[in-house]
């Protein structure tokens, strides 16, 4: 199910990569906790030392991160951070790790965590059939959706190839409903990781200079904070305190995935992953249960021994209990393997379903074609509405020119795969096609016809207007001035609200709501990505002057 699978415990985080810049700070080690002195030398021996708590998204949670971004970005190398192990092949080369399947796929012993590296995808010359292919694995691998879309990019300069790939990927192949879940990594960023002051600069200015970061920039809401900086070393470069700064960026990365507000933004899906989830669903719900008597189980059991390590001679009390709790673990582990294979071999089943094939492949095919709609056009119209290029952008160079870079990925696209009958360079016939041509690959000859002509895609400025009259909705029908209403919502009086006490506000006083479009809500007020609201954040929400109102 792109289906290198990979289930690691999680040791010190060791990846390969380049080094990182010289001036990277050091950082401590931080206090460590004492042992209890109520107990015996043997008692204390018995259990290793404490030290400071790791961040850890919470077990069970089955978080889901999909990389994806141009070959040699370092996403390999990234996932092995966010896993804290080789779960991914990674090095100085810049092929792909293997374009057998294109997804490989790593998951958390505690189910906490699931990390998707998507492949072909980022390759040089991209096909049809890697779209193909992306689409069915990314959809067999994450059946309940994706939290965080992580495109990964280089600290260094950015083309016009990967601005191409980026408007495909969000825009075209998965849709704009994704830029929610969407954050930027930066790759070998080690003076940005160690300073967010300078990273905040460093993409304003970047945001004035260069058209193609603007694009980026646009993408995440204008939001710097979605920009996350990570520091990976390879461990035999030579460089000092690796371990420093490699713990340093998988703590920037945990603690961003641990903001995000999936109370409020919902995992991205796409109706492939809808389908394949609905064919596996008695599958998938004997998973979950299985994981939850695990979960329960296993944490019923650290607190026995976390309750036995405090207290003096408890140890001779209680040693027939553990064993019990021992042994109701390891029983509820067996059981939740079992189901697991069995939602994999079901998931093998739909990967050769023919139905699931053939809207796979309708799918990929209606995503190019829109794609082709907007970029296949002659030269003199390439700079036309569509609102990729910056004003002031050189264009006298077609090879400089991001609209330009689109059209090559487009003929990549429709050259080694032709299964639409669009002839190259020619945008007229895109226009008429109602459906893939009869014989085209996944699709019967037999069939009976179906008009399925593509879709206009949900520009930017759709979702925006939905959300100007969300937010006219709320100033409507709150009762009082915001300063009052952000009291009564703050019932732990914290001086903040969270993503759930938000999402009930915006329920209640706006009518036909959907949970994605609270999500942009929460995007647009949330500045600084903590997963809390302050009375500034939300009061400057309530503020906002809609451009369309």
């Amino acid at each position: 199910m792109g289906i290198a699978c990979c289930r690691q415990d999680i040791p010190q985080a060791l990846l390969q990569g380049v080094p990182g810049d010289d001036d990277c700070p050091r950082f401590s080690d931080g206090p460590s906790l004492a042992s209890p002195t109520d107990m015996s030398p043997e008692e204390e021996k018995s259990f290793p030392e404490e030290e400071e708590d790791e961040l850890a998204l919470p077990p069970g949670g089955m978080f889901t991160v999909l990389m994806f971004g141009m070959t040699g970005a370092g996403k390999s190398a990234l996932g092995n951070l966010m896993a804290g192990c080789e779960a991914f092949a990674s090095g100085d080369d810049t092929a792909s790790v293997t374009n057998l399947d294109s997804v490989m796929r790593y998951e958390a012993t505690d189910d906490s965590l699931v990390v998707l590296d998507t492949i072909g995808l980022g390759d040089t010359e991209i096909d049809q059939d890697k779209v193909v292919a992306s689409i069915r694995d990314v959809a067999l691998s994450a059946v309940n959706g994706v939290d965080a879309m992580c495109f990964v990019m280089r600290n260094a300069r950015i083309t016009d190839d990967a601005i191409a790939r980026l408007i495909y990927v969000t825009e075209y192949l998965w849709g704009s409903n994704c830029l929610l879940n969407l954050y930027v990594i930066v790759t070998f960023a080690s003076k940005y990781l160690a300073s967010r002051k300078e990273a905040n600069e460093w993409i304003e200015r970047q945001v004035e200079l260069n058209w193609r970061f603007k694009h980026i920039y646009e993408l995440v809401g204008r939001n710097p904070y979605r920009f996350l900086f990570v520091d990976n070393p390879s461990t035999d470069s030579g460089e000092p305190n690796i371990e420093e700064r490699q713990a340093a960026s998988r703590k920037a990365l945990m603690t961003a995935f641990i903001q995000h507000p999936r109370d409020v933004i919902p995992p991205f899906t796409h109706s492939v992953m809808e389908k394949a989830r609905r064919l596996v669903e008695e599958q998938k719900k004997e998973v979950e249960r299985a994981t939850e008597k695990f979960a329960q189980l296993h944490a019923a059991k650290l607190e026995r021994e976390k309750k036995r390590k405090s207290k003096r001679n408890s140890r001779r009390q209680n040693t027939a209990g553990t064993e019990q709790a021992q042994q109701a673990v390891q029983v509820a582990l067996e059981e939740k393997k079992k189901a697991q294979m069995s939602l994999t071999e079901a998931l093998l089943k739909v990967r050769s379903d023919a139905d699931f094939q053939r809207e796979v492949a309708m799918e990929a095919e209606l995503a190019t074609l829109r794609f082709g709609q907007d970029f296949d056009l002659p030269d003199s119209e390439s700079t036309k509405g569509t609102g990729t290029t910056a004003p002031g952008t050189p264009t006298s160079n077609p090879s400089q020119n991001p609209v330009q870079a689109c059209k090559r990925m487009f003929f990549s696209l429709v050259s080694s795969v032709n299964k639409m009958g669009i002839r190259k360079g020619s945008s007229k016939n895109i226009k008429d096609v109602k459906e893939p041509r009869k014989g085209s690959k996944g699709i019967k000859k037999d069939e009976p016809k179906k008009t399925q002509p593509p879709q206009r895609k949900t520009s930017a400025e759709d979702i925006q207007k939905t959300l100007d009259a969300a937010i006219f909705q709320l100033k409507t029908n709150m009762k009082g001035p915001p300063q009052a209403v952000f009291k009564q919502l703050d019932k732990r009086k914290t001086g903040m609200v969270t993503p759930m006490e938000f999402s009930e506000f915006v329920q209640k006083n706006v009518s036909q709501i959907s949970r994605a479009q609270i999500g942009g809500l929460w995007r647009m007020a949330d500045r600084n990505c903590d997963g809390k609201l302050d009375l500034q954040e939300f009061t400057d929400l309530l503020s906002f002057k809609s451009i369309y109102h």
